[in-house]
């Protein structure tokens, strides 16, 4: 079965406008034809890929599927664009990178100094993502690396997942919550307000593990959120404590707006990984990204 890639681009329009004439209009196509290529794509693949009514048109499971693949072919061909035109202009890239908010903060502008000391011209674009929808991002082609705390369980196998780096959380507080020199351990520390993760991820899986092994519940008063420079102004100007990654928090400790102590029974360093898909080559530019990556721990 040779599937025609030109009946996947329309079924990716009528996947994102939901109605079969609307596609026509995106697509600039008379709505006919449009039914005819959903019809052969169908007849194609031995299934129904669109289920219509006076409401509009929806994907089935297949449909689904085959509208993933269609947004990784047009991904493709956007790059392949991008980079033939980077490079008559002599300029490395395209690159795009997904990640974490920490992740981006803790490796790209380490590496990004590294890269920029060649002084070739580069286009690095970067893609701020929760982590459940950076492995949606790879496997669509919309990013070439992807940056995050290593997932607690094994990922998919054709995502090859590379180590970069091992950074300790720090317990951090601001001027209203003087933080004994000695620490604390974790159940002191539960009785005070707290600024925790939002989004299910590594970084909240590892927090909340952490109450758990110290028998200890989760604080009760609590502001959740996941943008890390409103978490550290909420500790600044509160009595909120924190757990955040060295590097997000390094700076402003040194500044003297936020302070640091022991936390006794507190989570193991956060490992930093680097995600591609096993199967696709990667551009130079991106290869050296990983590799200067790589050596980051060493620095």
């Amino acid at each position: 079965m040779a599937l025609d890639p030109r009946l996947l681009r329309i079924l990716l329009a009528v996947s994102r406008e939901r109605s079969l004439s609307a596609a026509a209009v995106r697509l600039n196509m008379t709505q006919p034809s449009v039914s005819i290529a959903i019809a052969q794509l169908e007849d194609r693949v031995g299934r129904q890929v669109v289920l219509r009514d006076r409401k509009g048109a929806v994907l089935t499971s297949t449909g689904e599927t085959l509208a993933r693949h269609a947004r990784a072919i047009e991904n493709v061909l956007l790059r392949a664009d991008q980079d033939l035109r980077h490079q008559q202009d002599n300029v490395d890239g395209p690159l795009v990178i997904g990640g974490t908010t920490g992740a981006l903060l803790a490796i790209v502008p380490r590496v990004m100094a590294l890269l920029q000391a060649e002084g070739r011209p580069l286009d690095i674009a970067l893609h701020d993502a929760t982590d459940q929808d950076l492995s949606e991002l790879l496997h669509s082609h919309a990013v070439d690396l992807v940056l995050s705390s290593a997932p607690a369980q094994a990922g998919p196998h054709d995502v090859e997942q590379i180590l970069l780096l091992r950074e300790p959380f720090l317990l951090v507080a601001g001027p209203k919550a003087s933080l004994p020199y000695q620490g604390l351990t974790v159940r002191q520390a539960a009785q005070h307000p707290w600024v925790l993760p939002l989004a299910q991820g590594a970084t909240r899986s590892q927090v909340e593990a952490m109450f758990l092994s110290a028998d200890t519940p989760l604080p009760v008063n609590v502001v959740r959120c996941d943008l890390l420079a409103t978490m550290k102004e909420l500790v600044r100007h509160s009595a909120a404590l924190a757990l955040l990654p060295a590097s997000v928090v390094q700076a402003d400790i040194e500044a003297g707006l936020l302070s640091t102590a022991p936390l006794v029974g507190g989570p193991p360093p956060r490992r930093l990984v680097a995600q591609r898909l096993r199967n696709v080559e990667l551009s130079p530019v991106a290869d050296r990204f990983l590799r200067y990556a790589q050596t980051l721990q060493e620095l």
